[in-house]
């Protein structure tokens, strides 16, 4: 199955003079996804809408990643959109030799990995006056003691000659299974044929199998921003709200990673659900360990304990990651606002998890305190999530950043705004473009008010909004939109400038107005 291809275009919204669009209140939230899978291409989003799509591009369960059970336990907690970035560290393709007279056309599979089950054959049908051509099929299968083809790409009247339109180096570019190794022989490969007239015709399998590689490194998921690889391959999003990152069963994330993957949800205004170490084995070590970690942010949050398969105490003894169930409740509860938090109202209601192990009410407290959220049974019989805070924990000045539900209102409000004023920088010298801006802006920010997402009795108090120009050295004069929101309390207004120029639009952090200055 070829992979779904993601709309990545910043496009804006219609053209200048058309009607005003009312921005969402509420929106599909998208969690990334960053490790080791089964299959799948490398340091490619895929975006993903179930855990069987899942499975049909980049394979199963695995004992070497947590991946597949973070996407799986998003799904089954509520969340609607994921997208995967699949990373590796040496891994290696199948190869396929198919005889060609006295040469090898020789393919390797698209993607590395064990679990790429490929196999070709060839045959003439139909071509009987093309003595010159050939037909070729390409198969993936479940596995290889099975007949259960997963996937399959066919390709008629295919030439070996380079000036031919059916040349085959040109009709395998579009291929999502296989690729060609130089050198190309110069004769159409042999037929597969059956050893007895009657019989099935055979396939050609792996010459060489693929590996998976080894371990992932920080540098193996951080990746290249130059490139976009690894974390910066999510740089291609037009939108993306949540990421996860779920260490492997035998070590935990570095530092290194941490602080990549934190840094880049600040500049993109989203959240790192970050899966605690496997150190913390009890309330004691996981209060000893934020407090003696660097893993403190208002852009990331934690938890403890993990989860694990209830009644299971055979697998995965020290529990799973839930940075994926934490991701679907977040997603499903982000259908009627971000504003509302998850604190203790958040079931994982209907799920066969259960916590490691239960947590005492002074303990919930105290790991609060430092910026863990706490999983612990609900009176229903479930987990839920007890917290709502960042892992900011006493970090910072202002307690606004240590509470989950007002950063993610923020992210939220900005990245709304940044989207859909787009239009904008095209329309500067528009005579109406300053009303349309006004009037789309304060709409959004109403309707947040009235839906209690802003502090305030009256929407003066909740929120502000002022249109002005300022000089530019580049541009001569900017048209510039402050926006101010009561995220804590009234009139305690936090403030973004949006800087719209001929050639795009920036955003910077504004004086606060009846309040401290921003956190960055």
């Amino acid at each position: 199955m070829a992979v779904e291809p993601i709309e990545l275009s910043l496009s804006g919204l219609a053209e200048p003079r058309q009607a005003i669009h009312p921005l969402p209140l509420a929106r599909r939230t998208v969690t990334g996804f960053i490790g080791r899978t089964e299959r799948g291409p490398i340091n490619e989003p895929v975006l993903l809408r179930s855990f069987e799509h899942y499975r049909q591009i980049l394979g199963g369960h695995t004992t070497f990643s947590f991946v597949s059970y973070a996407v799986q336990h998003y799904f089954l907690h509520g969340g609607e959109a994921a997208v995967v970035v699949r990373a590796v560290n040496r891994a290696t393709r199948g190869t396929i030799d198919v005889p060609a007279g006295h040469e090898v056309l020789k393919f390797q599979a698209r993607h590395p990995g064990s679990h790429e089950f490929l196999r070709l054959s060839v045959d003439y049908d139909r071509l009987a006056t093309h003595s010159k051509r050939f037909n070729l099929v390409v198969q993936r299968v479940r596995n290889l003691q099975t007949q259960q083809v997963e996937d399959q790409e066919l390709y008629s009247s295919l030439s070996m000659a380079p000036d031919d339109r059916r040349y085959i180096v040109d009709a395998l570019k579009e291929s999502a299974l296989v690729r060609l190794v130089a050198p190309i022989p110069g004769v159409r490969p042999d037929a597969s044929r059956p050893n007895r007239p009657g019989d099935l015709v055979p396939y050609i399998k792996s010459a060489t199998p693929g590996s998976d590689g080894d371990e992932l490194t920080d540098y193996d998921i951080i990746g290249s921003n130059r490139e976009g690889t690894g974390l910066f391959a999510l740089q291609r999003l037009e939108q993306l709200d949540l990421l996860c990152i779920p260490p492997a069963p035998s070590r935990d994330l570095g530092t290194t990673t941490f602080v990549a993957a934190e840094r880049f949800c600040r500049n993109h205004r989203c959240m790192l659900i970050w899966d605690p170490p496997w150190s913390w084995d009890s309330p004691a070590a996981a209060l000893r360990g934020v407090r003696s970690s660097h893993f403190a942010s208002q852009n990331a949050l934690t938890y403890f304990p993990r989860i694990r398969q209830r009644g299971d105490l055979v697998r995965f003894s020290a529990g799973l990651p839930a940075c994926g169930a934490i991701a679907g409740l977040l997603s499903r509860n982000d259908n009627s606002g971000v504003w509302r938090g998850l604190s203790g109202d958040g079931n994982l209601l209907n799920t066969p998890f259960t916590a490691v192990m239960d947590l005492a009410p002074h303990d919930m407290a105290r790991l609060k305190r430092f910026g863990v959220n706490s999983l612990a049974r609900s009176e229903a019989g479930g987990l839920a999530v007890h917290g709502n805070v960042t892992l900011a924990g006493l970090s910072v000045v202002s307690n606004l950043w240590q509470k989950l539900d007002r950063r993610r209102l923020l992210f939220f409000i900005v990245n709304s705004i940044s989207g859909a004023t787009r239009f904008v920088h095209r329309s500067l010298d528009e005579g109406d473009t300053v009303r349309r801006l006004e009037a789309q802006v304060t709409a959004f920010l109403m309707g947040l008010f009235k839906q209690g997402a802003l502090k305030g009795q009256t929407a003066s108090q909740a929120f502000m909004l002022r249109l002005f120009t300022e000089a530019d050295g580049e541009s001569g004069r900017v048209l510039v939109l402050r926006v101010g929101v009561a995220l804590l309390q009234a009139e305690d207004f936090f403030s973004y400038d949006f800087v719209y120029r001929a050639d795009g639009c920036s955003i910077r952090h504004a004086p606060a107005l009846g309040a401290e200055q921003l956190v960055s």
